[in-house]
């Protein structure tokens, strides 16, 4: 119905000449003209900004993330199974173009890797700043060394896994695990171990004293793997606890794995025997995971989670990982991975409280 019919049917004065209703009729048709036209305006506009608001919004959410470099902390010095674990991935994540924006990885030595973790859990939460830490964390934590554990940060995925090994000097007296667990029996505090306090080494010389009671090594603080060999070529300290892969870089530079605290001989150190073989219940492996800040957003989460799968689903990756490092894979992430490192550290809370220096 058009404006002006229905204006016409409104009950005017009929006393009034046709002429003056008609006056009223154009300036009321004129006055709700406008309004109509200035309430529509409006809403138009109103709708205008608002499908501009819809719009932008799927923009803002899915805004490109990285747009700048991520920061990887390494809390170890160079030479070691965590630094070499994470420049693989780091390799293959940048040639592999699995990230927009490159990862710079940075080595934060120190505590046991408690200075470099403590970095990551303090910085912002927003995907910039990553960690990668091994069993380390929750030996720290099961042992009330920390003040901090896994629950402190985001965890993202597991990377890999390693038994550990009992190294000692190729020029040393010691020639099997027997005699050095006999010889430290015998004579407790007698033998020096050195490595990482509160550490996975720490933790596998723990475990071997354990399984031989009496056994009781004097320690000290040297750092990791790196450092501990380099004391063991020193003559610094007699016993050392590496990573397989570890053994494989520094067996030739006169480096004697006595034993693997594993389940089962592994592939890249065949002729090495476990413990269990010899009649020693001394079995430890060491994880890494890579973690984020407590409160990073779960889509930058997600991200991460997407590139580290892939760059560990690579022919490369795992070559490396096996061959060069002894490591396995058993890809894990978020409730199953959180639920992994909780069952751990239960496991851990009984054995830490022998660890003494």
């Amino acid at each position: 119905m058009k404006l002006s019919t229905a204006l016409a049917r409104l009950p005017f004065d009929r006393k009034r000449s046709n002429e003056k209703n008609s006056r009223q009729i154009s300036k009321l048709e004129h006055v709700l003209t406008a309004k109509v036209v200035s309430t529509f305006a409006g809403h138009a506009l109103a709708c205008a900004f608002a499908f501009a608001g819809l719009c932008a919004a799927p923009a803002a959410s899915a805004q490109d993330y990285p747009t700048k470099p991520i920061r990887w902390i390494i809390p170890y010095n160079p030479g070691g199974a965590t630094d070499a674990s994470a420049r693989i991935l780091q390799i293959a994540i940048e040639q592999n173009k699995l990230l927009p924006q490159p990862i710079a990885a940075v080595n934060v030595g120190g505590a046991g890797g408690s200075i470099g973790a403590r970095q990551v859990k303090d910085a912002p939460p927003d995907g910039y700043t990553i960690l990668i830490h091994q069993s380390a964390m929750l030996i720290q934590e099961a042992a009330g060394l920390n003040d901090f554990g896994y629950k402190d940060f985001e965890p993202v995925i597991s990377i890999n896994r390693q038994c550990m090994v009992a190294g000692v000097s190729e020029t040393g007296p010691y020639k099997s695990y027997k005699e050095l667990m006999d010889a430290i029996v015998a004579k407790p505090r007698s033998i020096v171990w050195g490595g990482n306090i509160g550490s996975a080494n720490h933790m596998a010389v723990a475990v071997m004293e354990k399984a031989s009671p009496g056994a009781d090594f004097k320690k000290v603080q040297l750092g990791g793997a790196a450092e501990s060999y380099a004391g063991i070529k020193g003559n610094i300290i007699t016993l050392g606890n590496f990573g397989v892969g570890e053994i494989v870089a520094f067996r030739g530079g006169g480096l004697r794995p006595l034993a693997v605290l594993g389940e089962k001989r592994d592939p890249a150190i065949a002729d090495v025997p476990t413990a269990r073989e010899l009649g020693y219940d001394a079995v430890f492996c060491n994880e890494h995971n890579l973690y984020a800040p407590k409160g990073t957003p779960k889509e930058r989460i997600a991200v991460l989670v997407e590139a580290f799968k892939k760059a560990l689903a690579t022919e490369t990756v795992q070559k490396e990982f096996r061959e060069k490092l002894g490591m396995t894979m058993e890809v894990r992430t978020g409730d199953e991975l959180k639920q992994q490192l909780a069952g751990e550290l239960e496991r851990l809370r009984p054995m830490t409280a022998g660890m003494k220096n």
